[in-house]
């Protein structure tokens, strides 16, 4: 183990004593006697403390001849490996005693205890130990706790876990005695006894103490030498320490420290009410046990480690082959936002583009997410932000509130482009009970932070409860932006080399206008044969009956209302991309309920009933907004026109930086499957053949969205109804 030091500059940290069960001696490089426990006399013929300055070999061949060599043995041992630690089994003056020679801060200890009857009759076996710990990979905590007090018969073993901020948390407890109360789940504060506990853990893993109102034993040194017992496992336990124990109501104290990769990772602690002996070696069995659960546990780990790579892995698949099949990324990641949510941890995503923004599940306006991509940018220079409290910082400034979210991460993908993903994460009210006041925390004076003391006969227990802010942004989490970023700009370098394939592409795409062409051509053949057919006859049979004379009429006059439809929609849809809209305010409480009855004449709907709520001012340009509604009314009219009670309710409300416009029917609802290519040119729903339509309606509305940039959201249930909700920007 590592020789560390620290400062014990306090009266608190200050002990020159050890336990009286044991004796102590400390010699220089030279073997000269520096130090020794004042108990020593008891198998020692004169003063001890003339003993100081004299050499250790003599001292030991003296008063100790039958365990002369085996000492001299482990000292040369010792002395050529500075690490090296060394037990052996002595007899003092008619004592069996354990010895442990080491070396620490230049000098080496002989560290004396005395053997002691264990009451605790199981004994441990690390068989049967390791068996429960692969039949419990799940609980490896609360089978360490069981066993160790088993074995030991410790009233109370607990498992204390230090987290991010160094406070500490109880994560297993087992209590086998009433007295000594338990809580697991509780945190502490770094209050000066865990400071002072951490310090010594790093330097000694474990520390034992059979009775911590026992009496103890000085140690006397030569002048202007001052040995410290940091690594003495027979040490004293520190007024600090002792105090907080006694308070507690612990007599017998044994804490062994558990470090993860040169981190010390938290505690094992075995206590009990009364005044308890626990043999070296079970001690010592203890450690090993510790050391295998922390195998086991971080074993565990790598396993669902692992599993999170692996699933990261299988996703970055995905998402690579969705960019090979799909080069409009922005649409891929939107249609992949629940799992890119999952690995984020995140409750809603925006994705900014070449001022285009895609949003998912989260009604945001275009203006107020570049506020937060700008401030983002004024935070760091890096690719990644997080920050768990970033409306609480900085919400007044951009005018934000909680309600839509509380914490937010960016990934600045390709700044050339202005393409950013957001992340947000919605506010989560934290609880957290602590044994010791917070003093750190309470000293902030947070206003969205509340403390409540718990009357506590032995703790001051204070229960925090914390607002505005969400969960914490991980380390997996920033490794998953990181890895998404590689992938996205990794497609668009691949993008660049492929300019020309795209080439080739332009080719294809001039071949699938004539399709186009063909197709639209083909289709109005058939209405103008009817026309050309109707005509034909009634030239030829100038004596024709009144009554097929009218269906050939008639023929005609569908005919043309089928070629205007089409030619209309085509116009329609050609038009939409390019044209330069005057924007101004519109208001639709003129123009929605006509739009209302010119359907219900247009489809004989006249048993339909309609519902107006408040219908708000918007902007935009009149005529292509009331083409919107027109579609999206048409629609609702339309298909629920067969409906026994057919119904359509239309309504408006604020939202934020929106105007939120809601159409609602009862008709025949859309399938879930075809959601996604509703909008889709010329595409018409598997349960719509019975209704007219040329299948560009739809697409129309999302081209004069798109162009507004106005938010469309599709809630259906397949025979139940539809609801369209239309988010119109309200900002400045």
């Amino acid at each position: 183990m590592d020789n560390q030091t620290f400062s014990e500059d306090n009266a608190h940290y200050l002990t020159d004593c050890i336990q009286s069960y044991g004796y102590l001696l400390i010699v220089d490089r030279d073997l000269t006697l520096v130090s020794i426990s004042e108990n020593c006399s008891s198998w020692l013929t004169e003063q001890v403390s003339s003993f100081l300055g004299t050499n250790l070999n003599d001292l030991i061949s003296q008063h100790l001849p039958g365990n002369y060599q085996n000492v001299q043995k482990g000292i040369e041992q010792v002395i050529s490996d500075y690490k090296e630690r060394v037990w052996l089994e002595v007899i003092v003056k008619e004592e069996e005693c354990y010895l442990n020679i080491y070396n620490f801060e230049d000098y080496i200890y002989l560290e004396f205890e005395k053997k002691s009857l264990d009451n605790s009759v199981f004994f441990p076996k690390f068989e049967s130990f390791n068996r429960l710990l692969n039949e419990n990979k799940d609980h490896i905590w609360e089978v360490v706790c069981g066993y160790i007090a088993k074995i030991s018969g410790f009233d109370r073993v607990r498992v204390f876990q230090y987290d991010e901020d160094e406070n500490g948390i109880v994560i297993s407890e087992y209590i086998g005695n009433d007295a000594l109360k338990g809580i697991k789940d509780c945190y502490y504060p770094n209050i000066d006894v865990f400071k002072y506990a951490k310090q010594v853990h790093l330097v000694n893993a474990s520390r034992y103490s059979a009775q911590v109102d026992g009496p103890t034993v000085h140690m006397l040194s030569q002048v202007g030498i001052s040995p410290s017992l940091q690594q003495t496992g027979i040490r004293a336990v520190l007024p600090l320490h002792a105090e907080y124990l006694i308070r507690d109501g612990v007599n017998s104290n044994m804490s062994m420290g558990i470090t993860v990769k040169g981190k010390l990772w938290g505690y094992i602690f075995c206590q009990s009410q009364e005044a308890k002996r626990v043999s070296l070696l079970k001690r010592e069995a203890m450690l090993s046990f510790i050391q295998m659960a922390m195998n086991a546990y971080e074993d565990t780990q790598r396993i669902l480690e692992r599993k999170w790579y692996e699933e990261i892995k299988n996703f970055e698949l995905l998402l690579k082959e969705q960019l090979i099949l799909n080069r409009d990324l922005s649409e891929v990641l939107k249609q992949l936002g629940e799992k890119l949510c999952e690995f984020a941890d995140a409750d809603a995503m925006v994705i900014l583009s070449e001022g285009n923004m895609f949003t998912y599940k989260i009604e945001i306006g275009k203006i107020k997410a570049n506020a937060i991509v700008d401030q983002i940018a004024s935070l760091t220079k890096g690719h990644y932000f997080a920050d768990h409290e970033f409306v609480l910082k900085y919400g007044k400034k951009l005018g934000l509130n909680f309600e839509r979210f509380a914490g937010v991460a960016g990934i600045d993908v390709l700044p050339e482009r202005g393409f950013t993903i957001l992340f947000f994460k919605r506010e989560v009210i934290q609880k957290r009970k602590w044994v010791e006041k917070p003093e750190e925390l309470m000293n902030e004076l947070n206003p969205y932070m509340e403390f409540e003391n718990e009357p506590h006969p032995k703790f001051q227990i204070w229960h925090q409860t914390t607002y505005k802010r969400s969960t914490k942004w991980t380390k997996n989490e920033m490794f998953f932006f990181e890895r998404l970023r590689n992938i996205i700009t990794d497609s668009f370098k691949r993008l660049a080399q492929e300019i020309s394939l795209l080439n080739n592409e332009v080719l294809n795409l001039n071949k699938a206008l004539d399709d186009y062409a063909n197709t639209v051509s083909h289709d109005l053949k058939n209405p103008l044969s009817a026309i050309n057919l109707s005509t034909q006859m009634m030239m030829q049979k100038l004596d024709m009956n009144e009554d097929l004379r009218h269906k050939m009429l008639k023929n005609s006059k569908d005919a043309v209302k089928v070629i205007t439809d089409m030619l209309t929609s085509i116009h329609e849809f050609s038009k939409v991309k390019g044209y330069d809209y005057k924007m101004e305010p519109v208001y639709p409480v003129e123009f929605i309920p006509q739009i209302v009855e010119f359907s219900k004449i247009r489809y004989g709907s006249e048993l339909l009933s309609s519902n107006f709520g408040n219908l708000l001012p918007i902007y935009g340009e009149k005529t292509i907004i009331y083409q919107l509604f027109q579609n999206f009314i048409g629609n609702a009219v339309k298909y629920s026109a067969k409906s026994i009670a057919p119904k359509v309710s239309i309504h408006s409300e604020l939202d934020h930086e929106f105007v939120r416009y809601i159409i609602e029917d009862n008709g025949i609802g859309i399938a879930k499957e075809e959601l996604n290519n509703i909008f889709d040119s010329f595409k018409r729903l598997s349960n719509a053949v019975d209704y007219e339509g040329t299948g560009l309606g739809l697409s129309i509305a999302r081209r004069i969205a798109d162009r507004l940039n106005v938010q469309i959201n599709i809630d259906s249930e397949l025979g139940e109804g539809t609801k369209i909700i239309l988010l119109f920007p309200n900002e400045n």
